[in-house]
């Protein structure tokens, strides 16, 4: 197979240094990139709908969780379809698919309407988080928003809690491995990913300057890929806007390459006739660790938090391209249809300028990522 060929090929100058062991979306017309929500340090983690942009361009999340992580109590009237928020004595009523929401008895006007979504009651953030006294920033360049109500704020203030670049708590528990964050560790995150990862020291020598500037680049190439990559479905597939997607968040080393480039454009349309064989619709979503990122041998690292549904496949264990005719760099899987798989794997990102570890130059090295061999874990066990 050409696919296996190719990650022969690009394998054997990463071995030789010696390497560790469209579309079906969120919403229809939304943003597929996952939106992170980051509430007083810790990053949300949604069993089910992620947030998304609307039309309006709010970003909506489920009531619910993000409400009951600033100490809200939410409850849901059927008769009126109406979601009720309870906070330190108020009370807020949104009602589906109206802009006129009740605060303490007392009308507001939104720009947008609570909506259903899968089973979820999708609000406004920042309406919710406002009116329940906390600040919501859009950080743009990391494509996240942060909720920090006054209570923890002070902490941070106070030094008493600290915080990475993108509004992260730090582990009051460090190692020398990692920089390690409440969240993950919260997750398991760093029990699972290898402890002779060196992701403390190659984060430090860039200084965070560097860090934060060029992991926004990657992540934001590594979301929007993943976008098109985890969203597929066969009745809309288009195998230009694959490859071009693909393509914008490549490595040099494929893009300058023609012979490489083209090799990898068969692979795409290989893989899109199949999904249109196959019949594959899928939905997904993938959000890099930034303060875990590390360096081996000229590849850049980068564990990312996949999470994502085959909705329907006649065969489920090639639903996406990373799991396609897999070559010897990743397990051949067994995956299911209608449940979600929530983890982490890591993408290997490079270069094609001489001795670069980390710029915005960097890219991805090739199509397989989420099933490395020993390098990820899902919360639904994968064969």
């Amino acid at each position: 197979m050409i696919k296996k060929t190719i990650m022969a090929a690009i394998a054997v100058s990463v071995f030789a240094g010696g390497i560790m062991t469209s579309k079906v979306s969120a919403e229809p017309g939304k943003d597929l990139q996952i939106i992170p929500i980051i509430v007083n340090g810790q990053k949300v983690r949604f069993p089910d709908t992620e947030p998304y942009m609307n039309t309006d361009g709010r970003t909506m999340v489920p009531v619910r969780f993000v409400s009951e992580m600033l100490g809200a109590e939410v409850t849901w009237e059927n008769s009126t379809q109406t979601a009720i928020i309870q906070y330190e004595g108020k009370t807020i009523r949104m009602p589906i698919g109206s802009k006129t929401v009740s605060v303490d008895g007392e009308d507001r006007e939104l720009d947008t309407a609570a909506e259903k979504y899968d089973g979820r009651t999708m609000v406004p953030l920042r309406f919710v988080s406002e009116v329940l006294g906390s600040g919501v920033e859009w950080d743009g360049a990391a494509h996240s928003v942060k909720v920090t109500d006054a209570k923890y704020q002070t902490k941070v203030d106070s030094g008493e809690v600290k915080l990475d670049p993108w509004g992260r708590e730090y582990s009051k528990t460090q190692d020398n491995n990692w920089i390690r964050l409440t969240d993950l560790e919260g997750v398991g995150f760093y029990k699972s990913f290898s402890s002779k990862s060196k992701s403390r020291v190659f984060i430090e020598w860039l200084g965070s300057a560097a860090h934060v500037r060029t992991g926004n680049v990657l992540a934001s190439k590594i979301r929007s890929y993943y976008a098109v990559q985890l969203n597929v479905d066969y009745r809309t597939i288009n195998e230009d806007d694959f490859i071009k997607a693909f393509m914008a968040s490549a490595s040099g080393n494929i893009t300058k390459n023609e012979l490489t480039k083209s090799q990898f454009e068969n692979i795409i349309r290989k893989y899109v006739k199949w999904v249109k064989e196959n019949k594959v619709i899928a939905k997904g979503y993938a959000d890099p660790e930034l303060s875990a990122v590390y360096e081996t041998n000229r590849t850049t690292w980068i564990p990312t938090h996949f999470k994502f549904m085959i909705i329907s496949a006649n065969d489920s264990n090639q639903a996406f391209l990373d799991s396609w005719d897999v070559s010897f760099w990743s397990d051949p899987v067994k995956l299911k249809t209608g449940v979600w798989y929530d983890g982490y794997s890591n993408v290997r990102t490079d270069s094609n300028v001489a001795s670069a570890l980390w710029g915005e130059d960097h890219g991805l090295s090739d199509t397989e990522n989420m099933f490395i061999k020993d390098s990820y874990f899902y919360n639904v066990e994968v064969k």
